[in-house]
């Protein structure tokens, strides 16, 4: 599930969006619906154990908090 980033050459206005196939992208802008956003690319480009790390509130199994930084291979 790709979460893509877009500029709008209307309004200038950039958002992300997250979709589980291509007909879900977005057809327009969601501040002027203007039509075709341009899609710029990933919203974010890290690996699927930094995101799990990113998004631990607490770990259970290291005992470390999301602020000093996840010590396990989530």
């Amino acid at each position: 599930m790709p979460v893509l980033k877009y500029h709008c050459h209307n309004c200038g206005n950039e958002f992300a969006k997250i979709f589980f196939n291509p007909e879900q992208a977005p057809k327009v802008c969601p501040v002027c619906e203007a039509p075709n956003p341009d899609e710029l690319g990933p919203a974010f480009n890290q690996d699927a154990s930094s995101i799990a790390r990113s998004m631990c509130g607490s770990c259970d199994s290291c005992g470390t908090d999301a602020e000093s930084g996840c010590g396990c291979d989530i």
